[in-house]
């Protein structure tokens, strides 16, 4: 009788009795099922990795078969589990039999959860498959069982057995897929376990509610017969012997995992060297001890011309990868037998004969657990690095405007010129050009015409170059030729430089035409002919031609200066009387003498200061020489500075001893003096510290300021004026004043320049401007003084053009300060000034 035809809806109608659980044992047949489905659900990630179609079959059959043995041992274990009342027997092959759909569900199941992507549909399928396995298998096993009653199944919990077998299924089946999608294969067992958990559920909860729907109906004397001996070890037995199998399972998908996981480490760290060394741009070659290359990169390919795959197993030293390869061959084997490793800058050279610099290294690979003999070669293209230094150097030996070679260049051919000049006998000609008035051109016609006439004037010089003769932009608006000559003779070599000199300046000199501007060039041009030979620094020889250059832009002639020694020797000069000035002014070797100044009746009135210096070793230095070296050194500001406090010093003595006290006391103000932006304070400092009375001192001011800064100029004097310091203009009617600043200068006094006094006896045109200049004074009501009034025919001239105060030899010469005194002047002849 089937297992449908025992349904009934009341076993109580029919006095249907049941049996009772050995709780031990549920508890290892719930231990046996969980083991099982463990180890049957650990075994997905095997089936899911492997990689052949056989380990894939291999591990999902092992799969379903500990599975549903597992299922099978927990419903046998539950089987002996139940006490009746009477003796229970159990059909082997039937017994055998209930196995198989165990695990046919066990297989459906693990096969749908191995898959990478499982749908809905799929996961249903595997847990209704698993479900009902577990509930064919639990009822083909009570089918079974022999006994001495009849098997009834309450209709209800029969149902309730199946849907809790397929529901519990479907939920392990969810359960595994949403932790594997959550954390990944990487914690495949915790997935397996809790997945396990529901299916363990799935087992015992089926199994133990289909027992709570068996009923019994004993036979007619069934309870006389005598119970069978229980066979518990029997069970245990069992029960170790499916735990075991699945232990020994779990440990065999243990080492098949680490196995597995081992190949793909050594695959992956395979392929992931090989996706470093593609993704190098500097070509890669492993090559073993007998040359033989292992593996290279695309890069080297790409560099060389090299075949990724056809280069494998070939000698890397037949390979062409250098224009020298058998010389480097020899070098590179021999340096990796000594040292293990060679480096150097090579000319690669590609399979299609392209050309290029390269870096190659080589060296010995030595590894960790093996002695074999690799060698890595990186070979990496030095071309943008060349090309780089190239232009670095070509920028620092040529200027950017121009494009022609710089100073430093021209200083290196300079170094050079033993090589680069031939005979021994030959001479050189360095020449420097420089543009007059170029600042001129960029303040009125803006710097982009100025850069203009700097590029086609270096075009014009380019075209004078060749191997004798080299061209340079130094700085500004400075240029350069550097020649060989072919005169051997100073003279005849002078003569060459200069004619070359002049063509060139010539085609130099030609107008321009900038952005619609005709423009004149005009040069100042300085020669130098030098031998190369005599070991001449360039700073040597460019400080000759400077030389020549500064002589002819004094010359203002535009025609090209041959250095000659005596210019650099009056350099040298000139430079060391500079010194030499500068430590007079700072140690105290000037003096100061004074020059009187009279009135009609040759009463001393007052005194110029003029300055003098007395060389410890030259002797007497004029004042010719020293004041217009003052003017262009800069030293004139502290020269006037001291002129400054030694007159207000003497004028504080003067000051305190009545015979001075009515005395002025003239001082001599330069141009660069005046200009300071603080020198009214300079005078009121110099006036307050040394007590001098400001009424006493005038500043005699040169005709040259009113050009300079006349508004400026006039606001000085009148704050000066404001506390009695007077004012003269020094060397009236050589200057080019004009009247309406003359008009609005707070002047004292007009002093008439020494050039119209002296010919005064003689020269007929000198007397209308004296007496021009002594009516302009008067009527401007301004004083007048003559100087350099040396005879008395000179000073009765003067007397009769209105002139009554007069300062020269004929009233005294320049005397110390300690040797003047105020007493009146004798009439006396002075003889003229040398």
């Amino acid at each position: 009788m089937t297992t449908l035809t025992l349904l009934i809806f009341d076993p109580h109608a029919l006095d249907a009795v049941q049996g009772e659980h050995h709780l031990p044992l549920v508890l290892v047949s719930w231990a046996i099922a969980l083991a099982a489905s463990y180890a049957g659900l650990d075994l997905i990630k095997l089936v899911s990795k492997a990689k052949h179609a056989g380990w894939r079959r291999l591990w999902l059959l092992a799969g379903a078969g500990i599975m549903g043995l597992g299922v099978w041992s927990m419903h046998f274990t539950g089987m002996h589990a139940y006490r009746l009342a009477f003796p229970v027997q159990h059909d082997p092959i039937l017994t055998l039999l209930s196995i198989v759909p165990a695990v046919a569900g066990s297989l459906a199941a693990i096969l749908l959860l191995s898959r990478e992507t499982s749908t809905h549909r799929e996961l249903m399928l595997a847990g209704t498959s698993l479900g009902l396995g577990i509930g064919m298998m639990h009822y083909v096993g009570m089918a079974a069982m022999h006994m001495p009653a009849s098997l009834y199944h309450e209709f209800w919990l029969f149902l309730l057995s199946l849907f809790v077998a397929v529901g519990l299924g479907v939920a392990s089946a969810y359960a595994y897929r949403l932790c594997r999608q959550e954390w990944g294969m990487r914690r495949a067992k915790t997935c397996a376990f809790i997945s396990a958990l529901f299916v363990s559920l799935a087992i015992c909860s089926m199994h133990y509610v289909a027992m709570g729907a068996a009923w019994f109906v004993p036979h007619p004397g069934a309870a006389s017969l005598p119970p069978m001996a229980e066979s518990h070890w029997m069970i245990y037995l069992i029960g170790g012997c499916v735990v075991l199998v699945a232990l020994l399972t779990v440990v065999a998908t243990q080492a098949q995992r680490r196995l597995h996981l081992s190949e793909q480490h050594e695959h992956m760290t395979r392929t992931r060297l090989l996706e470093v060394i593609s993704a190098l741009r500097d070509g890669v070659a492993l090559f073993d001890g007998k040359g033989r290359v292992r593996l290279s990169n695309a890069a080297l390919e790409q560099l060389l011309g090299w075949e990724v795959e056809q280069s494998i197993g070939k000698s890397v030293w037949k390979l062409g990868f250098a224009v020298n390869s058998r010389e480097l061959r020899d070098i590179i084997r021999q340096a990796l037998e000594q040292q293990g490793e060679w480096n150097g800058l090579i000319e690669a050279q590609h399979e299609n004969g392209w050309r290029f610099p390269a870096w190659l290294s080589v060296s010995r690979v030595i590894y960790a657990d093996s002695n074999e003999r690799d060698y890595v070669a990186l070979i990496s293209d030095r071309s943008a690095e060349q090309e780089a230094q190239q232009r670095i150097r070509y920028l620092a030996y040529h200027d950017t405007l121009t494009e022609l070679p710089n100073r430093r260049a021209l200083q290196e051919r300079l170094n050079g010129c033993e090589r680069h000049l031939g005979s021994g006998t030959a001479l050189s000609l360095l020449v420097l050009f420089d543009i007059d008035r170029f600042k001129i051109l960029n303040d009125s016609l803006g710097q982009d015409i100025g850069d203009e006439l700097l590029r086609q004037l270096a075009t014009r010089l380019r075209q004078w170059a060749n191997d004798d003769l080299h061209v340079a932009r130094l700085d500004g608006n400075e240029f350069a030729l550097l020649a060989r000559l072919s005169a051997t003779h100073r003279s005849a070599a002078g003569r060459e430089a200069r004619g070359l000199t002049e063509r060139v300046l010539a085609s130099l000199s030609a107008d321009y035409l900038l952005h619609g501007h005709t423009y004149p060039c005009r040069l100042s041009v300085g020669m130098l002919v030098f031998d190369p030979y005599m070991g001449t620094t360039p700073a040597m020889l460019f400080k000759r031609a400077g030389l020549a250059l500064l002589e002819a832009k004094r010359q203002r002639d535009a025609v090209p200066q041959l250095f000659s020694p005596e210019l650099e020797q009056e350099r040298e000069a000139r430079l060391t009387l500079e010194r030499e000035l500068r430590h007079a002014i700072d140690n105290g070797e000037l003096r100061l003498h004074l020059q009187p100044q009279v009135d009609a009746d040759r009463h001393v009135i007052g005194a110029e200061a003029l300055v003098r210096w007395q060389h410890p070793a030259r002797g007497f230095v004029s004042p010719g020489e020293f004041i217009p070296l003052a003017e262009e050194s800069g030293l004139i500001l502290p020269l006037g500075s001291w002129v400054l406090q030694e007159g207000c010093r003497l004028l504080g003595e003067w000051r305190r001893r009545s015979e001075f006290s009515d005395l002025k006391l003239s001082l001599n103000v330069s141009v660069r003096q005046f200009q300071q932006p603080d020198f009214v304070d300079q005078v009121l400092t110099a006036i307050y510290r040394h007590s001098a009375a400001p009424g006493s001192l005038t500043l005699e001011l040169t005709e040259s300021l009113l050009l300079k800064d006349p508004e400026g100029t006039i606001e000085k004097m009148l704050l000066l004026r404001r506390i009695g310091v007077s004012f003269a203009l020094d060397d009236f009617g050589t200057g080019y004043s004009s009247m309406v600043y003359l008009k609005a200068l707070p002047l004292d006094t007009l002093k008439i320049d020494i050039a119209f006094v002296r010919d005064l006896s003689h020269d007929t045109q000198s007397t209308p401007i004296a007496a021009a200049i002594v009516a302009l004074a008067q009527s401007l009501e301004l004083g007048v003084i003559a100087e350099g009034v040396e005879t008395e025919t000179q000073r009765a001239v003067l007397a009769g053009l209105g002139c009554h105060q007069y300062q020269g030899y004929l009233f005294g010469r320049p005397l110390p300060v300690e040797e003047f005194h105020p007493t009146p002047v004798a009439q006396r002849e002075a003889p003229p000034a040398a």
